[in-house]
């Protein structure tokens, strides 16, 4: 999937429906961070974020909360209801949930032993309409 989004991101067709919000810290050939999200198939204008990430040197600074607040900013600007997320129960994933929790997503579902044995997932809704 990875490679699918990066291929998006760097030769987008008219069938990509992956968007992307990059972040580059005042360097235009450094990236030091990004947002990939598209819509719900078969949704009512409902968004999906399917990544989020940020340097690990770029951590902490804000750089995460701006590239959110500019994916919501531009879904709300076009009438989405509601942007989805997931992402692991483990321990290592708890700065990730904090992080969403902190920005008003709640979590909507669990589902025991999703990834591994033992591994969880989490799924967040934040809703956009006005």
């Amino acid at each position: 999937m990875v490679s699918e989004m990066l291929d998006a991101y760097f030769h987008p067709t008219p069938q990509d429906d992956w968007e992307f919000v990059v972040y580059r810290n005042g360097n235009p050939h450094s990236i030091a961070g990004f947002a990939c999200y598209g819509p719900t198939p078969l949704a009512d204008r409902i968004w999906d974020l399917y990544w989020i990430c940020v340097d690990r040197a770029q951590q902490g600074n804000g750089v995460g909360s701006q590239l959110l607040e500019r994916v919501e900013a531009n879904l709300r600007a076009r009438g989405a209801r509601a942007l989805y997320l997931e992402t692991s129960d483990s321990d290592a994933y708890r700065p990730a949930r904090e992080f969403y929790e902190h920005h008003g997503y709640v979590p909507v579902a669990h589902l025991d032993d999703f990834y591994a044995p033992g591994e969880g997932k989490v799924i967040y809704c934040k809703a956009l309409a006005q």
